[in-house]
């Protein structure tokens, strides 16, 4: 009997340990959930493959009970993937249990089906129920039960030794397993949350000090508002041309400290205090006023110049020069945060699509290394070196 009860035991830490894979895979695909559409269906087939290992590892808490936990991911997946999620995963965990056959397959489908509504359902109702989370999951944890209804389609010799050997142990491992890994579930649901609110909540990015595109829009309000002399009517993105450059010959962090500079530079170059803010597009926004809305010539071919004449020093010692992209945007309300916010991604989209109908661009005329790659040297420093020693010598031409 002791050696029975171990066995058992280890069979139940085994199964447990396989059910943790799910808060593991979870966890780590769950901030992607809301922007990424292929997070959903492969979480949804991660625990399909959890199920298929439920049923390959039965338990057998005494002798002539044999009972699985497969339904415990299929309810958790209705509970925290969604529609899509959900539905990958039955797919895929009826596809398993009818491959197994057996005259419990129709009954095994049908508690799948249950358990995978039971779980979607509870996700609907979640915010109606008032309880605590543990409340919640504990709700989850009993009616996942329902998915054993799907016995009485068996014949009845089966439905009866069922329900009097197998369904308690059933019910006891849902009422422990469900609650458990939901808990861990949400969370890791409720941290994700947390984060993303700390993140539209900043001001100012960390890294480029420069004002986010929320931030941005209620301090171009208030410049707005100041003073007469400032009154904003739109605004100019400047976009850093070779980013993808910076990023493949210097390292990640070069555009970033690219924009840094800019910051730098914009900031001496406005006596205003006019703020400047960022997007998701690696584009430094810089309010205009009325007047200079009149002729941008001036604006542009000074940030033009502020960017090209004045290369950044990278890794300490190597100067590169900048080259940028200047667009103006209108703004329809500059009083209205909101408004001007819609605007700065109208145009990002805009900017997004033309980028997708022009395809990569085409490399400047000229710039093309007619030489062999020397032992040794990468094909991207040997680029790298071509382009530091001709804007040396355009830089000694103009001094010339």
């Amino acid at each position: 009997m002791t050696f029975v009860g171990v066995s058992v035991l280890l069979d139940f830490v085994s199964s447990l340990a396989v059910l943790g894979l799910l808060v593991v895979g979870f966890s780590a695909l769950a901030p992607s959930l809301t922007y990424k559409w292929f997070s959903a269906p492969l979480l949804g087939v991660f625990f399909a493959l959890v199920v298929g290992l439920q049923m390959s590892m039965p338990l057998s808490p005494t002798d002539g009970v044999i009972v699985d936990m497969r339904n415990v991911p299929i309810v958790l997946a209705g509970a925290f993937l969604g529609l899509r999620g959900l539905l990958i995963c039955l797919v895929i965990s009826i596809a398993f249990r009818a491959g197994l056959g057996g005259v419990g397959t129709m009954p095994g489908i049908i508690g799948m089906l249950i358990a995978g509504g039971v779980g979607y359902a509870w996700s609907l109702a979640q915010p109606l129920l008032k309880f605590g989370d543990i409340g919640k999951l504990g709700v989850l944890g009993l009616l996942v039960n329902l998915h054993m209804l799907s016995a009485f389609t068996a014949p009845p010799q089966i439905v009866e030794w069922y329900f009097a050997q197998a369904a308690p142990t059933i019910f006891l491992l849902n009422m422990i397993c469900v609650p458990a890994l939901g808990w861990l579930m949400l969370r890791t649901q409720y941290l994700v949350a947390h984060q993303a609110q700390l993140a539209a909540s900043a001001h100012v990015d960390p890294i480029t000090r420069l004002l986010t595109t929320n931030a941005f829009a209620r301090e171009v309000a208030h410049f707005h508002s100041a003073d007469a002399q400032r009154r904003v009517q739109g605004m100019v993105a400047v976009t850093l041309k070779n980013a993808a450059w910076l990023d493949k010959t210097w390292g990640e962090t070069a555009t970033v400290q690219a924009l840094g500079a800019l910051r730098v530079r914009l900031s001496e170059m406005f006596h205003d205090n006019r703020p400047l803010g960022a997007d998701g597009q690696q584009r430094v926004l810089i309010p205009v006023t009325v007047s200079e809305m009149q002729d941008l010539r001036p604006l542009r071919h000074a940030l033009r110049r502020l960017a090209s004449d004045m290369p950044i020093s990278l890794n300490g010692d190597v100067e590169v020069p900048l080259s940028v992209l200047v667009e103006t945007v209108s703004f329809r309300n500059p009083d209205n945060p909101d408004e001007t916010l819609k605007d700065i991604r109208r145009s990002a989209s805009v900017r997004r699509s033309a980028g997708a109908k022009q395809g990569p661009a085409p490399r400047p005329a000229g710039r093309d290394i007619d030489m062999s790659t020397p032992a040794g040297v990468c094909s991207a420093t040997l680029r790298r070196l071509f382009d530091e020693t001709d804007a040396q010598l355009q830089r000694v031409a103009r001094q010339s």
